[in-house]
């Protein structure tokens, strides 16, 4: 049975883990927005189940398909002074991004830069007053079509 997720990070050590179940999570550009005046960026996402495979195979763990699953994902931030986009074509509104990781460190201010690092050299950073951020799973998880590949997650395997 699948028991969607929702979490919180307030730490450095909060959003790591938060990265790793967002790790290659997809959007579109339509599907994120930055609202100013509730200093708030969101952002929805199709987030692949990495928590739903075999811990010793890897295997996905959906039995009655065998499939590889993914759930739509609300992701927020808030307290966020600043966004900043690198790379990123704001124009297409239907341009698929790969999220790869989440990183954040403190700038010299005190305020926290969280960058949302994407396939193809696309980041977004957000300059935010502290860590303060939310993730929820909505509604229920679908076959994807493939399981995300990764070099280095083959070779640990072997």
């Amino acid at each position: 049975m699948f028991n969607p997720l929702r979490l919180k990070a307030e730490d450095e050590e909060d959003l790591l883990v938060m990265a790793a179940y967002l790790q290659d999570a997809v959007t579109v550009m339509e599907d994120i927005t930055y609202l100013p005046a509730e200093r708030r960026f969101v952002l929805m996402l199709n987030r692949y189940t990495w928590e739903q495979t075999c811990s010793e195979t890897g295997k996905p763990l959906d039995v009655e398909s065998n499939a590889c699953c993914r759930i739509r994902t609300g992701l927020h931030f808030n307290d966020v002074l600043k966004v900043s986009r690198q790379n990123f074509p704001v124009t297409l509104k239907s341009h698929v991004l790969e999220l790869l990781t989440v990183e954040a460190r403190q700038a010299e201010n005190g305020n926290w830069l969280i960058d949302l690092i994407f396939a193809g050299d696309e980041v977004v950073r957000l300059e935010t007053e502290i860590i303060n951020a939310q993730m929820q799973d909505i509604g229920h998880p679908w076959p994807a079509k493939c399981h995300p590949k990764h070099k280095i997650l083959e070779s640990l395997r072997d």
